[in-house]
C-alpha cells in the first residue's frame, strides 16, 4: 500500500481557493439569482463560487504525483539559491486584476479585458510582447463574443468618461 504524504503547500492553496469560493457563493446570496434563461445579478457569482470551491477541493483531494513531491531540505536550499524571487508573476497578477477593476469601470469591456490579459501574460518571463499582445487580442475578441453578444451582459464595450 502506498503511503500518502501530507503536502502543506497543496493543502494551504486548495484551502484558500475553497474559502474564496465559499465566500463568493455566500456573498452572492444577497442578490437575486433569477433563472438560467434570465440570470439575476447573483447567478454568476454563485456559480463562480461553487466552481472555485470545487476546484479547491480537487486540489486538496488529488494525490501527489512523484513530480509534485516536496523536495528534501537540502534540495530545497540548493534550488532556492539558484532561483530568483517569483515577484514578477505576483506583480503581474495583482496588476492585471487592478487594471480590470479600474478599466472595467472607466473604460469598458474591451480595454479592461485586453489590459488584464496583456498584463497577466507578462508574468511569465518566457512570453514576448508580441505573444502577450496576440493573446490579449484573442481573449478580448472571445470575451466580447461570449459576454457582450452571446450572453448580452450589460457591460459597455467602451465607456470613456
Amino acid at each position: 500500500m502506498k503511503k500518502i504524504e501530507f503536502n502543506p503547500r497543496k493543502f494551504a492553496s486548495g484551502g484558500l481557493i475553497i474559502l474564496l469560493g465559499m465566500g463568493t457563493a455566500i456573498g452572492s446570496i444577497d442578490y437575486s439569482l433569477g433563472t438560467l434563461a434570465r440570470m439575476g445579478p447573483g447567478y454568476y457569482p454563485l456559480m463562480l463560487g461553487v466552481l472555485l470551491a470545487f476546484l479547491g477541493l480537487l486540489i486538496v483531494a488529488t494525490p501527489d504525483s512523484p513530480d509534485e513531491m516536496m523536495p528534501s531540505e537540502d534540495e530545497a536550499d540548493a534550488t532556492a539559491a539558484k532561483k530568483p524571487s517569483p515577484i514578477r508573476p505576483w506583480v503581474a497578477t495583482v496588476g492585471a486584476m487592478l487594471a480590470f477593476m479600474l478599466l472595467g469601470k472607466y473604460g469598458g469591456l474591451v480595454p479592461a479585458t485586453f489590459a488584464m490579459i496583456f498584463i497577466a501574460a507578462q508574468g511569465d518571463k518566457d512570453n514576448s510582447l508580441l505573444a502577450s499582445l496576440l493573446l490579449g487580442l484573442g481573449v478580448t475578441a472571445f470575451a466580447v463574443g461570449v459576454f457582450y453578444y452571446g450572453m448580452q451582459m450589460q457591460f459597455p464595450l467602451f465607456n470613456w468618461g
